[in-house]
This record gives structure tokens, sequence and C-alpha cells, in this order.
């Protein structure tokens, strides 16, 4: 997921230029392309995951978004997996 484009060898379409929208305004609007940038990758390049939903929320005091993303597992169908991460700009 925090893959950019051409970082991984012999495949430079995997990518998902997510750590690019982390300096752009922190807006609503940069927050649906987040989700949707993330379920995008998801979706595209990770067979083992069937998505059932991402959400972005901006946290503007910490300049962070709070991504949660729900998924089952191919192989355990019915385990839903509720997965959350802090995506922020380190220095």
């Amino acid at each position: 997921m925090l893959t950019n484009f051409y970082e991984k060898p012999f495949h430079p379409e995997i990518g998902s230029g997510i750590r690019d929208m982390l300096f752009e305004n922190m807006t609503p609007i940069t927050a649906v392309v987040l989700a949707r940038k993330v379920e995008d990758v998801i979706e595209n390049f990770e067979p083992r995951a069937r998505l059932i939903s991402v959400r972005s929320l901006p946290n503007v005091d910490r300049n962070e978004y709070e991504v949660t993303i729900e998924f089952f597992v191919v192989n355990t169908p019915t385990e839903l997996v509720d997965m959350t991460v802090f995506l922020e700009v380190l220095r």
C-alpha cells in the first residue's frame, strides 16, 4: 500500500502514490482521493484480499489521516479483518 511507482524491481506498475497525497492540503476531497488510491492498489495488486470498505478520516490537529480498511482474507471468508493505519508525514 505504501510503495511508490518504480520502487518494486521489475514491476514499475505496482504503486499507489499515497505518500504524494500526504503533502497535499488536508481537505475532505483529499481524504476521498486517498481512500480511493488505497482501494485501487488493494483491488489491483492484492489477490488474497476481498475488499469491503476503505475509510479515510483527516485529523488536522495532528496532520495525519486515519485510514480504516475492512476486508476478508480469501482463504478464510468468514472472518472480517478490520485494520486501522495512521498515515502522516515524517521528516
